[in-house]
């Protein structure tokens, strides 16, 4: 059996051990509610830069679909841009072939 004093040091020693441990998590709290803080505002400035940028892309492309334009002109556009995707397309696969096989 323990005299009175040595209850009071057990005691005196779980209860400062106790209020350690506590300080030690709210330290880690506090650390982890700034760093997340920190990060919101990152997340904050990004999705402004992105809104921003998304409003600009909108006002540059108002306006201009195959809706509302001339349905010839449009064809002609396609057929262009389908022209040359096929010359890059040919291009490349000249690249890649072996000499002997191309065809001049």
């Amino acid at each position: 059996m323990l005299p009175s004093w040595g209850w009071v040091l057990l005691w005196a020693v779980l209860v400062l051990g106790g209020g350690v441990l506590v300080g030690l998590r709210v330290r880690d709290a506090w650390r982890s509610a700034r760093a997340l803080a920190a990060e919101v505002g990152r997340a904050t400035r990004t999705l402004e830069a992105l809104e921003t940028h998304g409003e600009r892309m909108r006002a540059e492309t108002e306006g201009v679909t195959a809706v509302t334009q001339d349905p010839h002109s449009v064809r002609e556009q396609y057929r262009t841009q389908r022209e040359q995707q096929r010359s890059a397309r040919l291009a490349r696969r000249s690249r890649r072939m072996p000499r002997w096989a191309r065809v001049q």
